[in-house]
């Protein structure tokens, strides 16, 4: 079918609204009107999954044939079906004109898309409220029903939770979850769950401001159940908090829906190194530009009297490899932070680069890759660095734990370089990988046996214990295994010695000490002792789980001057440890000629907690230009 709709021109500040037809004819109709968006009479947005479903449907605007999807079509049915409907449970989305991107938007002219973008956030803010269409399964009832005995749970232990901070850290456990009451993991309603995550919609990166920016909470509608989305926002961020996200039984989809959840409650604005960070695995795009260009309405740096900066304005001319590179130079020079170097692509072999869905060559080694993955989250490498959502009235950036600050505070010192793909950068050189162990093989989203690295890493780890003192060692490898990130599960740093002294007690047991490496057996046994005092009250479960979580598809390596430490996969022995300026974390170099190719960020017990500098100050290391490309 050829569309023979004909758009006129839109003035700048102008959108296009639809009304839809009101009768109960086969064909789908309406009419198109141009309207001042400052001043436009009240519609409602839709929100829903374009996908790569065939455009194959008429839609008759102003008499013209237009083609769109089956799923559109059968949103815009259930929306004529709304308008028609008088009754007064319908009266709070009864809809009369609609802001459609598909319809309203001249999709051929790549001018008006740019300008429409930049648009974005203040169609869908202006906007009564954002309604979003799912498509519907008879077998999803059990799913909706699922969902209101968690949000019950929910409400039941947190009556008056605000904030996603409200809801304390928890490690999941069968027992927490058998008392709830709530269906044990074979009932079918898992599964429907499961399916309902399936849906497109979930993973699109547009519907994060579609949602967010709804001045009335949006309304799901999925086939003839209408749902109010602040129930499941809650349900996503219950299940976050207590540790249900990670398991294969829950969909991967409700962390996106946390994501949402989260972003909507923010009061204020969140930086786009924040946004960026905390969507791009999650969230996809058909055009990977619109990673970027899907956030703008929400991120801060739109929000000056200049509006959007000219290194973020949207222009679908751009390579994804330019844009990404002009994105990492604006935000690393606004900001002098380095955080967003979370989500570099890494070196060839890295497992972070093999889930990647493109590997753009052009890409500079040191430039975040915000593209798609092919994998869920949780087959990916958990980043360090994270959002603190430290309360709904604060900017939410993106930073790390406050107790790691390699850098001493210090920012981000940058010398110029003639060549727009080179990062020219100031840090201190600390020394090199000289011992590594590759991070265990994961072939499927299921749960991993992780006891065989960790046996490795032990080994490997023991080539520090004759030049440390043994309590001093076991806390180094407590820390390093879980990169000091104990708040996850709500406890202490001293309760996570326990519960890793108890771990390791528990994992030394089943190997004779000839198998543990250059230790000796005086030594071992003495290890032993000090791991039974040291174990008393631990649960080397709650250790197990977190060391899985953050060794999973990372590295463990020892270096030249005696730090343990996890990184990325893709690191070798030989890799340099650096600690640059603006950055809390050290980072793994690998050296090429003059220069280095940036390989990722790591935990290095002994350097999170500014030493670097502090030695650096006091004369014993020299401050280098580091020139990464």
């Amino acid at each position: 079918m050829t569309d023979c709709v004909v758009y006129d021109p839109l003035p700048v500040g102008y959108i296009r609204l639809l009304t839809i037809d009101c009768d109960d004819s086969q064909f789908l109709s309406g009419c198109l009107e141009t309207v001042p968006l400052e001043d436009a009479p009240p519609y409602f947005a839709l929100s829903y999954s374009w996908g790569a479903h065939k455009q194959d449907v008429p839609i008759y605007i102003n008499g013209m044939a237009l083609s769109i999807s089956r799923s559109l079509a059968g949103a815009l049915q259930r929306l004529r079906a709304l308008a028609m409907d008088e009754t007064e449970s319908n009266q709070n989305i009864r809809v009369e004109r609609m802001w459609i991107d598909r319809i309203c938007i001249d999709q051929g002219n790549i001018s008006e898309r740019s300008h429409q973008v930049e648009y974005m956030g203040h169609i869908y803010s202006r906007a009564i409220r954002t309604l979003i269409w799912l498509q519907h399964e008879p077998e999803f009832y059990a799913a909706w029903q699922l969902l209101d005995k968690i949000y019950d749970v929910f409400r039941k232990e947190h009556r008056h939770a605000e904030n996603l901070t409200d809801i304390p850290f928890r490690m999941y456990s069968d027992a927490y979850h058998a008392s709830l009451g709530l269906p044990g993991w074979r009932d079918d309603s898992w599964e429907s769950l499961r399916r309902l995550g399936q849906q497109l919609w979930f993973t699109r990166v547009w519907v994060i401001q579609e949602a967010v920016l709804s001045q009335q909470d949006p309304i799901i509608l999925c086939g003839q159940v209408t749902y109010p989305w602040h129930r499941l926002g809650w349900v996503a961020s219950w299940m976050r908090r207590n540790g249900y996200l990670r398991l294969p039984q829950v969909p991967n989809q409700l962390q996106n829906v946390d994501t949402i959840a989260n972003i909507r409650r923010s009061s204020n604005c969140w930086r786009l190194d924040a946004l960026l960070v905390a969507t791009s695995i999650k969230f996809h795009a058909t055009d990977q530009r619109d990673k970027v260009y899907a956030l703008l309405g929400l991120a801060m740096e739109r929000r000056t009297p200049k509006g959007i900066p000219d290194e973020l304005t949207p222009n679908y001319e751009l390579d994804v490899w330019q844009l990404y590179t002009n994105v990492a130079r604006f935000l690393f020079r606004r900001y002098k932070t380095l955080p967003a170097l979370t989500r570099t692509t890494g070196v060839k072999g890295d497992e972070s680069r093999n889930q990647r869905e493109y590997d753009f060559e052009q890409l500079p080694s040191w430039v975040p890759n915000w593209c798609d993955f092919t994998v869920v989250e949780r087959m990916v490498a958990k980043s360090f660095s994270w959002v603190p959502f430290s309360g709904p009235t604060e900017i939410q950036t993106l930073g790390f734990p406050k107790h790691y600050n390699a850098s001493s505070g210090l920012c981000a010192k940058f010398s110029d370089s003639f060549d727009p793909s080179v990062l020219r950068i100031h840090g201190l050189n600390i020394g090199k990988i000289v011992h590594i162990v590759q991070p265990a093989k994961q072939q499927s989203d299921e749960e991993y046996d992780h006891s065989s690295q960790m046996m490795s890493i032990w080994t490997t780890a023991t080539r520090l214990l004759s030049s440390t003192n043994t309590a001093t060692w076991i806390e180094s490898y407590v820390k390093a295994t879980t990169a000091e990130q104990y708040y996850l599960s709500g406890g202490t740093a001293e309760q996570f010695l326990q519960h890793g002294s108890a771990y390791l007690l528990r994992l030394l047991s089943h190997f004779p000490v000839q198998s543990m490496g250059v230790i000796s057996p005086s030594d071992f046994q003495h290890l032993v002792n000090l791991l039974r005092v040291r174990s008393v009250g631990g649960d080397p479960e709650l250790y197990s789980a977190l060391a899985g979580n953050f060794c999973f598809n990372r590295s463990f390596f020892v270096t030249s001057n005696g730090y343990m430490g996890i990184g990325p996969s893709g690191a070798q022995v030989g890799d340099d440890i650096a600690v640059i300026f603006g950055g809390d974390v050290p980072y793994v170099l690998r050296r090429e000629g003059n220069s280095f190719v940036f390989v990722g960020e790591s935990y290095v017990q002994g350097l999170v907690n500014g030493e670097a500098v502090r030695d650096w100050r006091l004369g014993r290391l020299k401050e280098e230009l580091i020139e990464v490309h």
